[in-house]
């Protein structure tokens, strides 16, 4: 007779195997956008670090909604740091929103990263905030919208959100210089 414990060991490693090649397959984009190196710096302290640190496991593991807010919160978070090591304390409690366009105001950020980081807030809304069925920007919406499938979409704002925030963890004064 197989005790719970070896029947749940069981059971991942049934479940390891299985989501093997999509973990491999999604290790990959993350090593191409980002490296092996890992992140020197984190404004924002340690909720920015955990953030990223969750939003990469998350994307690797397929948990795409989940990377998609966590790549919000480790921005959210970064950019208020960045804002406090300048002393912009007015910007405690600013929306994220608000820190965008500061961000780009500062020149923090350019104008195509905070096209892309705006476009993930409007993604990450509806996400985080119930909405009725079909409203605009819902998952659903969009799929009719886009003609698409809701796993698609999905996925590809969960990789929209992890390159954006990989590539700009790899350049000042979000990161430090390499040795």
């Amino acid at each position: 007779m197989i005790t719970d414990k070896e029947y749940l060991n069981n059971w991942l490693e049934r479940d390891d195997a299985a989501s093997r090649p999509y973990r491999a397959q999604r290790l990959e984009l993350l090593v191409k956008e980002y490296g092996q190196e890992g992140i020197r710096l984190f404004h924002g302290g340690p909720i920015s670090a955990r953030a990223f640190e969750e939003a990469r496991q998350a994307y690797l593991h397929g948990l795409f909604i989940a990377c998609t807010i966590m790549c919000q919160v480790c921005l959210e978070h970064m950019l208020s740091g960045m804002f406090r090591t300048v002393g912009r304390d007015d910007l405690n409690g600013a929306t994220f929103e608000r820190l965008l366009l500061e961000a780009r105001s500062e020149h923090f950020l350019s104008n195509e990263e905070f096209e892309l980081f705006n476009r993930l807030r409007k993604v990450r809304n509806p996400y985080a905030h119930a909405r009725p069925p079909l409203t605009r920007g819902t998952l659903e919406r969009r799929a009719l919208e886009e003609d698409s499938d809701v796993d698609v979409i999905v996925e590809e704002d969960a990789e929209m959100a992890i390159k954006a925030l990989l590539s700009l963890c790899q350049r000042p004064p979000f990161a430090l210089p390499p040795d």
